[in-house]
């Protein structure tokens, strides 16, 4: 069976320079053992590799640092003279008892086998820029801004997405104004967080980040997918915080219900190929051991090998539906003459599974336009544009209109802001 994009599974402590402050935002708990430690034999020869780990209130977190990219540790253990952890993006996991010296003595282990290694103390190594803002749990998030200017605009991926989503239209906003992506929790580089992760968990995170780093609002939101849950969300709460909203091929309030009712066919497919996923019992699996790329689980957990980065997903999926769809109906207003656009996608043929009928893609279509009409028509501004040779990916088919669209909404937000 083909995979199923993920928008239609949708449907069933460092300040950046140019980002915010320059010292990081203190937490007011829990206590942080902020510690960076490095390796003084290393798995794959003479790159360094340092290692971040950290507490919050959810557990132990960190990130791994090597040849100057970041990836996110999962299973964090330490008990008493004993740390085992995994890097789930890099196939490999540590496991090491504490020394005399008090330096870590252990092994990496990975398809090739172990290689014994030695991790001490040591200050953090030069992140190029990166910023993890800390919120009061104790949760450092991952935030990437760029460029200078107002309104900030913030971009928040689909689902299962991260700030790379953002690639190749990231640099080109940020031209413009300055322009900042963030992790979701449990995302990319950014520290799990509580269950569940439903619109109105994110939204809270969103401006906790925000104020944490020290961004200035109004912003203009940008959301693709399952993300405009999240920042229509944040609109509706904090409406005096928003400048102007883009919205990439949004997902639609309780759309699951209402793709039933015109491609059944295709909604037993995805419920098939959700429960399968649970049914494996991923997010307990995944953090058991490490597990290669190369193993079915991997592809049966949705193509991922990271716990906790599954479960997070996993949780705004689910809440779709259910707390998600409420908290947005409850906290549904008019956004008056508020910049928006909304971004439709005009090919229906990509990236849809095989088993889908013409007459299940035409039914999606239905739903889909009037979904975003809906949207549309929150703000007396509201614009939708259909955007030629673009599948759901509006923002790497076709960037240069996702481009254009956020830089329209900036300049009619800045003719609309009251002179200082």
């Amino acid at each position: 069976m083909a995979r199923l994009p993920v928008f239609l599974l949708a449907a069933s402590a460092l300040a950046f320079a140019g980002c915010g402050p320059k010292a990081a935002v203190a937490p007011a708990e829990p206590a942080i053992a902020d510690e960076w430690y490095m390796f003084s034999a290393r798995p794959d020869g003479p790159s360094q590799i340092g290692v971040n780990i950290h507490e919050t209130k959810n557990g132990l977190a960190g990130r791994l640092w090597r040849s100057g990219k970041l990836y996110p540790i999962r299973n964090v253990t330490i008990s008493g003279e004993n740390m085992s952890f995994i890097v789930p993006a890099l196939d490999m996991s540590w496991s090491a008892t504490k020394d005399v010296a008090r330096k870590w003595r252990g092994a990496w282990t990975t398809k090739d086998g172990e290689t014994p290694s030695v991790m001490g103390p040591s200050n953090p190594p030069d992140l190029e820029g990166k910023a993890f803002v800390a919120l009061t749990d104790g949760r450092q998030m991952f935030l990437d801004c760029r460029g200078e200017g107002a309104p900030a605009v913030v971009l928040d991926a689909g689902a299962g997405g991260t700030t790379l989503s953002w690639s190749l239209v990231h640099d080109e906003i940020a031209k413009t104004t300055r322009t900042c992506a963030y992790d979701r929790a449990g995302h990319g580089l950014s520290d799990p967080g509580p269950l569940p992760l439903d619109t109105a968990a994110v939204a809270n995170d969103m401006d906790a980040i925000l104020t944490a780093a020290g961004i200035a609002g109004p912003y203009v939101l940008v959301g693709h997918s399952l993300g405009s849950y999240h920042v229509r969300q944040f609109a509706n709460t904090r409406f005096d915080k928003v400048a102007g909203m883009v919205l990439v091929d949004p997902s639609g309030d309780g759309q699951a219900a209402r793709f039933n009712q015109v491609m059944p066919k295709a909604r037993a497919i995805m419920a098939k190929a959700g429960e399968a996923a649970k049914a494996a019992n991923c997010s307990s699996r995944l953090r058991e051991k490490l597990v290669l790329r190369d193993d079915p689980l991997f592809l049966t957990c949705n193509g991922t090998n990271d716990g906790d980065m599954f479960e997070q997903t996993q949780s705004e999926i689910d809440s779709m539906p259910g707390a998600s769809t409420d908290q947005l109906t409850e906290s549904r207003r008019s956004y008056g003459d508020l910049p928006l656009i909304v971004l439709t996608r005009g090919d229906y043929s990509a990236g849809m599974p095989r088993e889908m009928s013409s007459s299940d893609r035409s039914g999606f279509k239905k739903v889909w336009i009037a979904m975003h009409e809906e949207m549309t028509a929150l703000s007396t501004a509201g614009e939708l544009r259909t955007v030629a040779k673009a599948g759901h990916n509006i923002q790497r088919d076709q960037p240069q209109a996702v481009i254009d669209a956020v830089n329209e909404v900036v300049a009619k937000a800045r003719e609309r802001a009251p002179a200082p």
